[in-house]
């Protein structure tokens, strides 16, 4: 069944992350990847992931055995937004979960301290964005000040894709956008069947949406926040007080897995055909939008917050550095 469509005037930004993850603790997915048990003497952790291209270094850190060199075993679960990823971690259903910059502040300021661990995939690349605010094929919506008076879907409210698109949107002079909450793979067909205007959408159904005619507007993410932290796997103040080695070896794996995928992005690709039922043509087709550094943009993260505080989406704010889990001195 599909997922019923939200819509709010201007974007009522201002959400309770922890009320929300709590409920959503009910419908956290459980489709899990790996095989069955673990293997003597590693610790296994269960990954929530929302499923998109910038996984795959995640994924290739699986293949090729950076974290069971480690010790450690990944499971895979999958949801379509970060709200529930952070559900997960809260319910102890999951041990890290990827959780974009804004969710991760809402969630520290309403008391749930969750911490970055790793990036996901480096710091978003200016030239390498794997995301974009289309406008539908022929919509007759060629520049953003067309947004007055229509409607935009994006992953969420809150999410790092509204407060990008909103500022884009509003420093154009449009007034009146809605914004609509949409996962992502939705978002092709709602602009197809013109139930949106526009959407702000990530690899690969970006790819769809471009194929059916959809017009590039704008890069949120990266125009607003080169080379910036935007998103990272997280885990729970709690989780990572009583499981620091397990962090340390989660943090070290992905800064191995992603100077490995600077110089073998073919490779990491080619994950994407299993883990997110692309042909081979289509994997190798997608961009991961990373500069890989395998570092945390603390100056990145201040700056959104700013974004958030000045949109009217928070009333509050909290200091960059307490979202940021230290990683000790161990080498990838």
């Amino acid at each position: 069944m599909r997922a019923q469509q939200r819509r709010f005037p201007e974007a009522r930004m201002h959400n309770g992350v922890k009320a929300v993850a709590l409920a959503a603790v009910m419908v956290v997915a459980a489709a899990c990847g790996g095989g069955g048990g673990s293997t003597p003497g590693s610790t296994e952790i269960t990954v929530n992931i929302v499923p998109f291209t910038p996984n795959a270094v995640l994924f290739l850190g699986m293949e090729k055995g950076m974290f069971a060199k480690r010790g450690i075993e990944v499971e895979l679960q999958r949801s379509a937004s970060p709200v529930p990823v952070v559900a997960s971690l809260l319910a102890e259903q999951a041990d890290f979960g990827f959780v974009t910059t804004p969710v991760l502040i809402n969630a520290n300021r309403e008391g749930t301290p969750v911490k970055c661990v790793a990036p996901v995939d480096g710091q978003i690349s200016p030239e390498r964005d794997a995301s974009a605010l289309v406008a539908a094929a022929g919509s007759g919506i060629d520049s953003l000040d067309d947004l007055s008076g229509k409607s935009v879907a994006v992953v969420q409210l809150a999410s790092i894709n509204l407060i990008g698109a909103k500022k884009l949107i509003d420093d154009a002079g449009a007034t009146g956008t809605e914004y609509i909450a949409m996962p992502f793979p939705q978002m092709p067909q709602a602009l197809a069947d013109g139930r949106v205007d526009a959407a702000v959408i990530t690899s690969p159904y970006l790819e769809t949406a471009l194929d059916a005619g959809a017009v590039v507007l704008a890069h949120p993410s990266s125009d607003l926040f080169p080379n910036g932290t935007v998103y990272c796997y997280a885990a729970t103040a709690q989780y990572l007080e009583g499981n620091a080695a397990v962090a340390q070896g989660f943090h070290d794996a992905m800064a191995e897995a992603i100077g490995y995928a600077k110089d073998h992005e073919d490779e990491a690709l080619a994950t994407l055909v299993e883990q997110l039922d692309l042909t081979p043509e289509q994997a190798q087709a997608q961009i991961i939008p990373t500069n890989y550094v395998p570092e945390v943009n603390l100056d990145s993260i201040a700056a959104i917050q700013d974004l958030m505080a000045e949109q009217g989406a928070i009333n509050s704010t909290v200091d960059p550095a307490d979202l940021v889990w230290q990683a000790g001195a161990g080498s990838p």
